[in-house]
């Protein structure tokens, strides 16, 4: 099986994070884009209410988050995981659980994400022979809601 490189995954510490996740819907629906990826489509309050926290981190919002976009989203199969995927399995309810806020460098980027545990997802990645973690640009990365990114330039500080 081909090995994928891990990112350095670094905790970080925004209470405020914590509290407001507190209320906000913790499931989605299963959806796909034109271009196959598989996601859980969630309550966009996931960045309207928690990226403004992340000002201080000179964050922007997620590429995806437009008027054109897919919106907040959990991804479960990235395209380049390459599945043939039964349209059955959309529409479905997920539920998860918020875990924690992290920053992963990635290419030149700096994700910060909600690190999220789905059995219900773990599950429909089993029934597709996919390892626990996503393929994400040939990293391994567990299920995330990505509320804010970052180019990493030579002159960032990025702790």
């Amino acid at each position: 099986m081909e090995q994928f490189k891990r990112p350095e995954i670094t905790p970080l510490d925004f209470p405020e994070i914590k509290t407001l996740t507190t209320h906000l819907p913790l499931f989605g629906r299963l959806a796909i884009t034109r271009n196959s990826l598989v996601h859980l489509d969630i309550d966009d309050h996931y960045i309207h209410h928690l990226f403004p926290v992340l000002q201080p981190l000179n964050a922007q919002k997620p590429n995806y988050f437009n008027d054109e976009g897919i919106g907040a989203h959990i991804s479960v199969i990235y395209p380049e995981e390459k599945i043939s995927f039964d349209l059955d399995d959309l529409h479905q309810t997920h539920y998860f659980e918020v875990r924690e806020l992290v920053k992963a460098e990635i290419n030149q980027k700096i994700y910060f994400a909600l690190l999220v545990k789905s059995d219900s997802l773990q599950q429909l990645r089993d029934k597709y022979n996919l390892p626990n973690l996503l393929n994400f640009k040939g990293y391994s990365i567990p299920f995330h809601i990505t509320i804010g990114t970052k180019a990493i330039s030579n002159h960032d500080n990025v702790n």
